[in-house]
């Protein structure tokens, strides 16, 4: 089952999702299903008749509302892509102990959680995304991780360490971005709190760091190797305020109406685009990259055909 809506329109059709429950509860009935990815769509849980599917493979949940998983979710022991965009507060601690075949996870927006369960059985897991994690104190041991490819781990202030990395020092990629506290509060070696990884978050708030104790895990040998090789993406890109496209408003939203790559104008005289950003309503952003990346596929006449009509200010002819 595929039911997405990748840019709503309207304000109407971001705050006011679709609710499929019923459909859902429908199509789970015959213990078939073996795909469910939504997109801006109402899921606010999981209907009990999606337990029936024991060969479900692809889950995906963006923007449904959903804020708590059922203790039955960790019998999908067949998963094998995983992808929640949505503030779930919590993760049954068992639920990923016989999920041997899940090799793709990305977690985004799970703001309130404190704690991720146990990574154990997650022995063919080759990407792992956690994104926006704001009340997040520490990660789970990556020991069974051997066969991690990427691991991207961005916008989660509160870290004050990282697990060892030893099991995981064949990724191919490794992105640590934005503050986390470890990143200058001795965990890697020498306290400097006056580091801005370690002040007051510019955007999220998050409270100043301070020094760990003597006592307190350090960084092991084989993770400051692992994190020496991938310089430009480790304790660097800071968020700071208007560098990250927050929940669209009636007031982002009405400008648009309902047409990317439109030129919009911001309060702030910035120039801005309306865009899509990670998939939520087509919003007025004054963020760069995605105006550079459109201009960029115009001139190189890839992706989808421009409108001359919204784009000729982006340089469609």
């Amino acid at each position: 089952m595929i039911d997405r809506d990748i840019a709503p329109k309207t304000y109407a059709e971001w705050e006011m999702l679709k609710n499929l429950t019923e459909k859902v509860v429908q199509l789970a009935s015959s213990g078939d299903l073996q795909t469910l990815q939504l997109s801006n769509r109402y899921l606010p849980e999981l209907p009990e008749e999606l337990r029936r599917c024991k060969g479900m493979r692809h889950l995906t949940l963006e923007y449904t509302h959903t804020y708590t998983l059922p203790d039955w979710i960790k019998e999908f022991t067949k998963l094998e892509y995983l992808k929640f965009t949505s503030p779930i507060v919590s993760l049954p601690d068992d639920m990923f102990d016989d999920m041997s075949s899940l090799t793709f996870i990305h977690f985004a927006v799970f703001i309130p959680m404190k704690r991720l369960p146990s990574f154990t059985g997650l022995t063919n897991l080759k990407s792992l995304t956690l994104a926006v994690f704001l009340s997040l104190e520490e990660l789970p041991a990556l020991d069974s991780l051997h066969r991690l490819e990427k691991l991207l781990v961005t916008c989660v202030p509160s870290l004050d360490t990282l697990p060892d990395l030893a099991p995981v020092k064949n990724v191919k990629s490794l992105i640590l971005t934005d503050r986390g506290t470890w990143c200058c509060n001795g965990f890697l070696g020498q306290c400097n709190l006056d580091h801005p990884m370690c002040e007051v978050h510019p955007l999220w708030g998050t409270p100043a760091a301070t020094c760990l104790a003597s006592n307190d895990p350090k960084a092991t040998p084989e993770t400051l190797e692992l994190l020496a090789k991938y310089p430009e993406n480790v304790c660097t890109d800071l968020i700071l305020p208007g560098s990250l496209e927050g929940s669209p408003t009636q007031t982002t939203m009405d400008p648009c109406k309902g047409t990317l790559y439109r030129q919009c104008v911001d309060p702030s005289g910035v120039e801005s685009m309306c865009y899509n950003a990670r998939f939520m309503g087509i919003a007025c952003d004054t963020n760069p990259f995605p105006i550079r990346m459109r201009r960029l596929q115009i001139a190189r006449c890839i992706g989808e055909p421009c409108d001359p009509e919204y784009e000729a200010w982006l340089g469609c002819k």
